[in-house]
């Protein structure tokens, strides 16, 4: 069986053809994908890079401002930037927000990895969205602004000391600059002036739906014919304690440091962090370009639990709306998926909730399908929840394997058989069913709002095939030698890894703008076609 699809393009159907992600143990897709085949928790102990945690920790509920865990998921040099290559000054480099200097580097890898850098693309109808739910960033910016305020008295007592100012030395003032670098809508508009795009631009906040949820709005105004290609991804960093703090206080974060979806000794999930955008278009489009395709998005469901007990309990029926929703507007039953992405947090509330209403969804005779949660591997990055889970699946699809979730013990073996569903714990291959590779993705925010996409597999060839017979010039480019070594080195890796094919990789390569500045970012080697 081929990578499954319909034989025809529908007019809704949107696909997949350019990736690019970070998440902890992941630099590029390539290596999120091995980690997923081999999955090993990438959790540890918060560095002083970020804060001091011994200052935090403590189990006395009376301290707010206590956290009982010193285990988060992080990404490493969060702070690295190539400004130069964007031709963005540095001190407004300084002033942005890391997240949006991410997001800037994985829409430029995204855009590569679909192939459309050096021959360019319909830039004047591409669109960027993108989640963001935060700013640590913007809190660690505008400090001296809050203790000239706690000087002045204006939250209690008057500061008496009056070094209070010298307190907050390391942080730089605000500039002419700064307040663009710190609003959360610069980061899609900044990507959008960086690349030279002209579609609508902008962020969203859905908490941790927000990922699918850009992904859900770039479907909609591609099917609404407001743009021909789509950018649109999400990003989660952890600059501040604060989200830890909070997250503690009402005791959503594991003690035990692991995160075990569905699992009998399931206490929460860690915090993580991460950053996904993908490339969207029509999928005529691309089979007529030729695009390779990763996966096609044939159904969208979005919901809000409505009115919920204590605010933020989630609600089964709330999510079912979603589901159901989605695999209406994909026109297949809902067991037509044979894997599902859940949003699975490892929490005693969320993953019962989440179990009963796949149940429900999928009734006692549907047919056997995979279930899995990423969280277990990259812990719970928020915003970017939602794309951790959906490259995963696109990835699986893709390549027709499940990846398997860490070894665990399931917690409601019973709910899981009534579901009919079963959790790998090795690399399984999709089952041949004479049907295409489908799959569901979900991911459910704080506060209700509930995204749900049914992905498939593109069996139609594209419109121009190239040819394996050799030699193949590899192109590659990089700021060093050390850097162009170091390049020249995973690339053979990957291609012998990955088995991918050489005149593909040559293509891909040869379409990319060589750059005498390339930052490590960048040295990111072609997926599979």
């Amino acid at each position: 069986m081929g990578s499954g699809g319909s034989a025809g393009a529908r007019r809704d159907d949107v696909a997949i053809v350019g990736m690019a992600c970070r998440f902890p143990g992941a630099r590029n897709v390539n290596e999120y994908w091995r980690l997923l085949t081999t999955p090993r928790a990438q959790f540890s102990t918060v560095p002083d890079s970020r804060w001091r945690i011994d200052a935090f920790l403590g189990d006395d509920v009376r301290d707010t401002s206590s956290v009982y865990t010193d285990t988060m998921a992080l990404l490493p040099d969060v702070g690295h930037f190539d400004a130069a290559h964007y031709g963005i000054p540095p001190r407004r480099a300084r002033a942005m927000d890391p997240q949006h200097r991410l997001l800037i580097d994985l829409a430029r890898e995204a855009i590569q990895d679909a192939g459309w850098e050096a021959e360019g693309f319909d830039r004047e109808e591409t669109s960027v969205i993108t989640a963001l739910t935060e700013s640590g960033y913007r809190d660690i910016s505008t400090l001296r602004i809050r203790v000239r305020q706690l000087a002045g008295g204006e939250f209690g007592a008057r500061a008496s000391d009056p070094r209070w100012p010298e307190a907050v030395r390391a942080v730089g003032g605000l500039h002419g600059t700064s307040v663009a670098g710190l609003l959360l809508n610069m980061g899609p508009n900044t990507i959008s002036s960086v690349l030279d795009l002209h579609g609508e631009s902008y962020a969203l906040d859905s908490a941790c739906s927000g990922g699918l949820m850009a992904v859900a709005n770039a479907v909609f105004a591609l099917r609404a014919g407001r743009c021909r290609i789509a950018l649109a991804g999400g990003v989660q960093l952890q600059l501040t304690p604060d989200l830890l703090v909070g997250l503690c206080r009402i005791g959503a974060i594991s003690r035990s440091g692991r995160c075990l979806p569905f699992g009998t000794e399931a206490d929460g999930f860690v915090l993580g962090e991460g950053a996904g955008i993908l490339v969207l278009r029509p999928l005529a489009d691309a089979l007529a370009a030729g695009d390779r395709v990763y996966a096609v998005i044939r159904g969208v469901g979005t919901a809000n639990d409505g009115t919920v007990r204590g605010g933020m309990e989630p609600q089964a029926a709330g999510q079912l709306w979603a589901l159901r929703r989605a695999y209406r507007d994909a026109g297949l039953p809902p067991d037509a998926v044979g894997y599902l992405e859940a949003h699975g947090t490892g929490t005693t509330v969320g993953d019962p909730v989440e179990l009963g209403a796949l149940r429900e969804l999928r009734g006692e005779g549907a047919a056997l399908a995979f279930l899995g949660a990423v969280k277990a591997v990259v812990g719970h990055s928020l915003g970017a929840a939602g794309m951790a889970g959906l490259i995963k699946t696109a990835l699986a699809v893709h390549r027709g394997v499940v990846p398997p979730q860490p070894e665990f013990g399931p917690a409601d073996v019973s709910g899981l058989d009534a579901a009919r569903l079963t959790v790998p714990t090795a690399p399984a291959r999709w089952p041949e069913a004479g049907q295409p590779r489908r799959a569901g993705v979900s991911a459910f925010g704080f506060g209700g709002t509930g995204v749900h996409l049914v992905v498939e597999g593109c069996t139609a060839e594209p419109a121009r095939r190239i040819p394996d017979e050799g030699p193949h010039l590899l192109v590659l480019s990089a700021r060093d030698r050390a850097g162009l070594a170091r390049h020249a080195r995973e690339l053979a890796e990957t291609i012998a890894d990955d088995r991918l094919s050489p005149a593909e990789v040559a293509r891909t390569l040869a379409r990319r703008a060589p750059s005498r500045n390339a930052s490590p970012w960048w040295w990111e080697t072609p997926t599979m076609p």
